[in-house]
């Protein structure tokens, strides 16, 4: 679930449940809205619903996620034109009137809504209705693993196959380059090696880009960290080609993948810089500013701009951002200019936990 939430109502029952759940997600210091039919807007303190709810929806889909108080037929008519993929959908989630159960309707893994249910029952001492096979059957489910631990599924159809195979009670290999915690699920088979993992019918391993295209074997699923954190600084109005070009360019000389990028980065000056916003959006990965005052506090910076300081107040934007997101990362760019537009890159160390 992302932390914008939008809760709707419909009746006067509805809105009353309405305004118990908003309560709830702010407690959890969510970013929730509240909607209601207009009649009841006043009386809950909640926003008006938009006329056209539908097309409301749409234009926030795959950003917010979604909590109806109500039937789940309403929920399905609303949400229908815009269901295209489990792994950019919205969250979608029904609570009924009295608050007695909470069901998980869309994205119950990638987008988090079954483990949302649990939370939101929990605090509504309601009954959470779960449908999805691997949790009713308790079992290893690959999304949620990748999720939890922020890895990149490089092959939807392999993670697919993974599930069934699962389901069928058939053991699936498992190797790491990375220190791994926690109880490995039964359904998984630890290998030592990635070559043991190969003798495996299928199989899964965490590995980084490299190490992915040295050792690429078709029944393989590979799960690669998300552990990139790239800063940016740019002059103004620089284009997103541009910005594409200069990045693809560092990450083949680091030889990473975009697969790994989890942010950019940079100062708060540069928060509604078109040609970054844009490629963050296409990227899939949320773009996040700092103020000056919090870059200044950035030790350890490899270069120092007077001219760049007299601009922003501050010497080195993209690795004093890059290392503000990742204090523990090891820097693997430093700071590079490149006709208009810089680049930083920490690499965060990564630890899965099962």
């Amino acid at each position: 679930m992302g932390n914008k939430i939008a809760v709707f109502s419909f009746t006067e029952a509805g809105s009353r449940q309405n305004a118990i759940v908003s309560e709830l997600l702010s407690q959890k210091e969510y970013q929730c809205e509240s909607y209601t039919i207009e009649r009841f807007a006043g009386q809950f303190r909640m926003n008006p619903l938009a006329k056209n709810l539908k097309k409301w929806i749409g234009e926030r889909w795959g950003e917010y996620s979604f909590i109806f108080v109500g039937a789940v037929g309403i929920a399905v008519r609303h949400i229908a034109p815009w269901v295209a993929d489990k792994y950019t959908d919205s969250a979608v989630l029904c609570i009924d009137e009295k608050g007695k159960y909470v069901i998980p309707v869309l994205s119950g893994h990638m987008g988090g809504a079954v483990k949302f249910a649990g939370m939101l029952a929990d605090g509504l001492d309601a009954v959470a209705v779960i449908t999805t096979a691997t949790d009713l059957q308790n079992k290893f489910a690959v999304d949620v693993f990748a999720k939890e631990n922020h890895l990149f599924i490089e092959s939807r159809s392999l993670a697919k196959e993974i599930s069934a195979a699962v389901l069928r009670n058939e053991t699936v290999g498992f190797y790491s380059s990375f220190p791994v915690d926690g109880h490995i699920p039964e359904d998984l088979q630890m290998c030592s090696s990635f070559e043991e993992l190969c003798r495996h019918p299928l199989g899964i391993a965490v590995m980084d880009a490299i190490e992915k295209e040295r050792k690429k074997v078709k029944n393989i699923l590979y799960l690669i960290p998300q552990n990139l954190v790239i800063g940016i600084g740019c002059r103004r109005d620089v284009k997103k080609e541009q910005l594409k070009q200069k990045l693809e360019e560092v990450l083949k000389k680091l030889g990473a993948s975009k697969e790994q990028i989890k942010a950019f980065v940079s100062i708060d000056l540069k928060q509604n810089e078109t040609g970054i916003l844009e490629l963050a959006e296409e990227y899939r990965v949320p773009f996040i500013t700092y103020t000056a005052e919090e870059l200044r506090e950035v030790e350890g910076v490899s270069s120092h701009s007077t001219f760049v300081e007299q601009i922003t107040g501050v010497d080195n934007v993209c690795e004093r951002a890059a290392k503000r997101y990742a204090p523990a990362g090891e820097v693997i760019q430093q700071k590079i200019k490149m006709d208009g537009v810089t680049y930083a890159a920490v690499k965060n160390r990564v630890r899965l936990e099962f």
